[in-house]
């Protein structure tokens, strides 16, 4: 098993790509994304496998099972699914060694290199001055680059769905006239994490506009495929 200079290895990025882990390690696994091209690269061969499993076992269905609160608490799970992939990646051959994500400077992705001028910003903690951030950000980004194909989607997950929330957050206006103004911008919060506000007993009302069909993992690996620059909002400097 390998483990990255992070300190990540390959059990907890499967146990990231199925959605096993809790926020916390979910946003250390995000930052060695952030960090390591080799660690996009393999998460996104982890998740192109997970996708030809749902297609091999489109009628399956899995029970709700609480999610791991720590690396130690997946341990087992997680061998489970390591041996679910190497399965799949036997009965695929090469292709899933194919399978990369684009690096920011230089790695082929479907033929195309990752792309600066289409952009998820990802935020997972409700500080407000955090989002603040992302949409000023976003706001130059898009008012800079408004003949290049630009395309700027936010992606809140954990705390940050929050900020996306009818009632719960100052930026209703500001989304609003941003998303009305923009149409190459969007915003996403993630399916898991309205779930979880809603087993708590809280009723997520967001934002018009708010897409949330799907979990911010899934989304954000896909688009790492598709060829997006992604970073979060602690490092926006650096785009």
């Amino acid at each position: 098993m390998k483990t990255y200079d992070t300190g990540l290895d390959d059990l907890t990025l499967n146990a990231f790509v199925d959605g096993q882990l809790d926020p916390e390690m979910e946003r250390v696994v995000m930052t060695g994304m952030q960090n390591d091209p080799e660690i996009r690269e393999h998460v996104c061969k982890l998740r192109r496998a997970k996708d030809w499993m749902r297609t091999g076992f489109a009628d399956v269905r899995s029970d709700d099972r609480p999610l791991p609160k720590s690396k130690a608490q997946f341990g087992r799970l997680g061998t489970g699914i390591a041996a679910s992939f190497m399965a799949i990646a036997i009965g695929t051959g090469g292709a899933i060694l194919g399978y990369t994500c684009a690096d920011r400077e230089s790695v082929m992705v479907a033929g195309q290199q990752q792309d600066p001028m289409r952009v998820v910003l990802h935020i997972d903690d409700s500080d407000p001055a955090h989002f603040e951030t992302v949409l000023d950000y976003a706001e130059k980004f898009l008012e800079e680059n408004r003949s290049r194909g630009t395309q700027v989607e936010v992606v809140a997950n954990s705390g940050g769905v929050n900020l996306l929330r009818s009632g719960a957050s100052p930026f209703e206006d500001r989304v609003r006239n941003l998303s009305e103004q923009y149409s190459n911008l969007h915003f996403i919060a993630c399916m898991n994490s309205l779930r979880n506000l809603r087993r708590q007993g809280i009723d997520p009302v967001m934002f018009k506009g708010v897409h949330s069909g799907a979990t911010a993992v899934d989304h954000i690996v896909q688009r790492l495929h598709d060829g997006w620059t992604y970073q979060k909002i602690d490092n926006l400097e650096d785009i």
